[in-house]
Formats: C-alpha cells, sequence, structure tokens
C-alpha cells in the first residue's frame, strides 16, 4: 500500500542502506530542498518526485518487486526516472522513456589529487562559466547558478580567460555527500590534465568540510573522462538509466 513519508529521520536510515545510490536524494533532505520534495514507500521500496526543477527527477530505491509496486501507485504522471540496470524492468509496461542515457555512478574510493593552480569562482564568475560552458555542445547542462552559492566552484585561467571549471551539483554537510561535476575544459587546452586538476581543486574543498561520500556520473561510452576521473581515484559502482520517462 503507497504510504506518503514526512519524516526526516525515517527517509534518512533507509537512504543510508545505499549511499552511493542514495547520493542526491539525500541532499534533498537538506532544508530549502526536503520542501520541493515527495517521498513515497511501497512493497518495501522508497520513491522520491522532487519538484523544484522543472524535469521532475524521479528516484526509487529497493528490491525490483517493490519498485515496481511503488511506481504503480505513484501519482506522478512524468519525470526524470532514474533506475538502476537491475532493476529497469520494474518499470517495464508502467513507464516509457522517450529518451534515455546509459550512466556510471562513480565514488571516490581513494584521493589521488592533481596539483595545479585553481581559483574559487563566485556569482561575479558567472558569466565567464556560463561562456565556458557554451563554447560545448551540452557543457554545463546541469549547471544553476544556484550552484555556486556553495562556494565548491573552482576554475583555471589562461590570460585571465576561463578555460577550466568544475563544481558541484548537489552538496549537504549535514548528511555527508556530495555530487560532484560541471567539469568541462575549453577545447583549445584539453589533454593538458586540467579537468582532473580543477576536480581535484573540487573535491579537497568538499573533503575540507568533513564531507565523505563524494560521487559522480558520466556516460558509460565516455572513455575518456571515466580514465581522467580513474586517475583521481574514483571508481564505478553500478550504471543505471535516466532520462525523461512518460507513465505507459
Amino acid at each position: 500500500m503507497l504510504r506518503r513519508l514526512t519524516a526526516k529521520t525515517g527517509i534518512r536510515e533507509i537512504l543510508n542502506q545505499d549511499r552511493a545510490w542514495a547520493l542526491y536524494a539525500l541532499a534533498d533532505l537538506d532544508d530549502g530542498m526536503f520542501e520541493h520534495s515527495e517521498w513515497w514507500a511501497s512493497g518495501g521500496a522508497l520513491g522520491l518526485v522532487f519538484h523544484a526543477i522543472a524535469i521532475r527527477p524521479i528516484f526509487v530505491m529497493g528490491e525490483a518487486a517493490g519498485i515496481r509496486e511503488l511506481l504503480q501507485a505513484m501519482p506522478v504522471a512524468s519525470g526524470y526516472l532514474n533506475l538502476r540496470l537491475d532493476t529497469i524492468g520494474a518499470a517495464e509496461g508502467l513507464f516509457q522513456y522517450r529518451q534515455r542515457s546509459e550512466m556510471c555512478r562513480m565514488m571516490l574510493e581513494s584521493f589521488a589529487p592533481r596539483a595545479g593552480d585553481t581559483e574559487a569562482l563566485t556569482m561575479a564568475d558567472l558569466g565567464a562559466i556560463e561562456a565556458l560552458f557554451a563554447s560545448g555542445d551540452g557543457a554545463g547542462i546541469a549547471f544553476s547558478p544556484a550552484q555556486l552559492r556553495t562556494g565548491f566552484f573552482r576554475g583555471i585561467r589562461d590570460n585571465g580567460d576561463l578555460v577550466a571549471a568544475a563544481g558541484i551539483h548537489v552538496v549537504s554537510p549535514g548528511e555527508g555527500v556530495a555530487g560532484v561535476g560541471n567539469v568541462f575544459v575549453k577545447a583549445s587546452h584539453r589533454g593538458r590534465g586540467l579537468a582532473q586538476t580543477v576536480l581535484s581543486s573540487v573535491v579537497s574543498a568538499v573533503q575540507a568540510v568533513g564531507i565523505d561520500t563524494i560521487g559522480l556520473n558520466v556516460e558509460h561510452t565516455n572513455a575518456a573522462a571515466i580514465a581522467a576521473y580513474q586517475r583521481l581515484g574514483f571508481r564505478t559502482r553500478f550504471r543505471y538509466y535516466e532520462g525523461t520517462a512518460e507513465r505507459v
């Protein structure tokens, strides 16, 4: 039977059973995020519908049978559905992807930072960041100016021009989690290890405030990025699908 959950304590207890998969959902327990979240439980599975952004992310965790029961009952017609490969069958006949990407969830296991000079980026650098992302097809699609206010964005300049940047998607010092990303290097400056340098600086800043669960998402076909992240100490934990889906 479908139940609406409103108590953070109970939700947190479930999410902490698999912190790697629940990385982003844990950050949604923070004040300012929790108010935009609908939490549901059914058949031993947990579901989240996040309403603060237009794509309406849908997150589910649990055994496949419970997830199927949950998806069948949840009052949502469409959204950005996240499903691990081992539970993809739970949505069959219930939701259909209009488009989907197969992703790797990589988690930091043994940090091996790449040294180099970086600088902290603030709201004053928003124009430069947006111009950098605009120089590459699809770059920065998960970037929001509000993310800059966390203080965890770092950049590299060449003669005053911002040529590399990295930051976070979500972060919660209280829950001890961070989803790093928004990594981009200008085409003219690739092949120099700048992505590793700037991401190392972000990870170091995140660790400095006591966050110990750090992960990122990357397309499973992006071999170059995966290799770069592996050199820093990230390892793939699992693959999953994400994309816009609609109820059948």
